[in-house]
């Protein structure tokens, strides 16, 4: 059993028996498309950001509104909520939409290993932005990944599939962040012997989400109090 099995068995989006490969893209592919109008309570009172990261998936664009954030990537249906229950209800399998932080707009949820199983959606996002970056960890199946696109174009990108012991991208040169925090020896080709590289966490992760943009733990932030929105 590999990888895609075992993430996909549990998922919302898939029955749980096991999916042959092409239904498992069309469900990442259908995750990121309009669905249905959602009546869902949310949170109305505005908050300060609410830490995330673990377990989850992420995009990172920069952009001055969410509302263009939800525009382009043709998400609707969308409806205020606060940083307290949006993450709460990302973790559930709608999408939370965050307030303008830093230059940049988070939207929580975007759809776990699309890196693996749809990359083309990703490619396809982030030729409506002047920069979009990805990042997706599940440490169960130790999955990681990060990767930062500028112009549409992928500048750097970095896969590991720990169930399957394989790198499952790894394009572009090393940017000075993650140089900065020591990722030189992180395994590069599903060759390397394992015994001589450092393996990816889900540190990793959260680790070059802050140093590339917005840090999803905003330690020492000082952010207001905003709402952001949900969709499904």
């Amino acid at each position: 059993m590999g990888f895609l099995d075992d993430l996909f068995s549990e998922s919302k989006y898939l029955n749980k028996e096991k999916q042959p490969k092409e239904a498992v893209k069309t469900a990442a592919s259908a995750a990121v498309q309009p669905l249905q109008p959602m009546r869902a309570a949310t949170g109305s009172e505005p908050d300060f950001p609410v830490p995330f990261g673990y377990k989850c998936n992420w995009l990172c664009v920069k952009s001055d509104s969410p509302i263009d954030v939800i525009r382009k990537l043709g998400l609707k249906n969308f409806e205020p909520s606060n940083w307290d229950k949006g993450i709460e209800m990302a973790y559930n399998g709608y999408r939370f939409i965050s307030p303008v932080l830093n230059g940049y707009v988070l939207v929580v949820n975007y759809g776990m290993a699309l890196l693996t199983l749809a990359p083309e959606l990703l490619d396809e996002s982030a030729k409506k932005f002047p920069e979009l970056q990805y990042f997706s960890t599940h440490r169960v199946s130790e999955y990681h990944a990060w990767v930062k696109y500028v112009d549409g174009e992928m500048v750097r990108g970095y896969g590991w599939c720990g169930c399957d012991g394989e790198v499952l991208l790894n394009k572009g040169a090393l940017t000075p962040e993650e140089e900065r925090l020591g990722f030189l020896n992180l395994i590069t080709s599903s060759a390397d012997d394992p015994e001589k590289v450092q393996l990816p966490t889900e540190d990793h992760v959260l680790e070059i989400a802050a140093a590339w943009g917005i840090d999803p733990g905003f330690s020492g932030s000082d952010y207001p109090k905003t709402l952001g929105y949900i969709c499904r």
